[in-house]
């Protein structure tokens, strides 16, 4: 199956971010700590980590089986954030869905319990 290069390659632990230390040693630090934010905003330039970040803090969240504030990669839930069939965690692209209905829809569908 072909897949995307960023996608493959795509770092799947704080350790593996590159560029961005004060980032990942940030998260790193409340994950171990236990005091997760209600939410986080990643902001900045196309290709410096955003996603990547976002998506490791998703795991490292939501991990059966969390090392040091990174996500164990092998647990059910791990691996079904990175095929992206873990319902409870929305990759949302903000440049694509910026209007008001955009918005008004992510509001619903934030409503519902947790699945996981």
């Amino acid at each position: 199956m072909y897949q995307v290069l960023y996608r493959k390659w795509r770092p799947k632990k704080f350790s593996e971010v590159v560029g961005q230390p004060q980032v990942t040693v940030t998260l790193k630090n409340e994950l171990k700590s236990g005091r997760i934010a209600h939410a986080y905003l990643f902001t900045g330039s196309r290709g410096t980590g955003k996603t990547t970040c976002a998506k490791i803090l998703a795991k490292a969240v939501n991990c059966l089986h969390p090392v040091d504030g990174d996500p164990c990669g092998e647990c059910e839930i791990c691996r079904g954030i990175d095929a992206g069939s873990v319902l409870d965690v929305v990759e949302i692209d903000a440049a694509s869905n910026n209007g008001v209905e955009n918005i008004r829809t992510l509001r619903e569908e934030a409503n519902f319990t947790p699945t996981v």
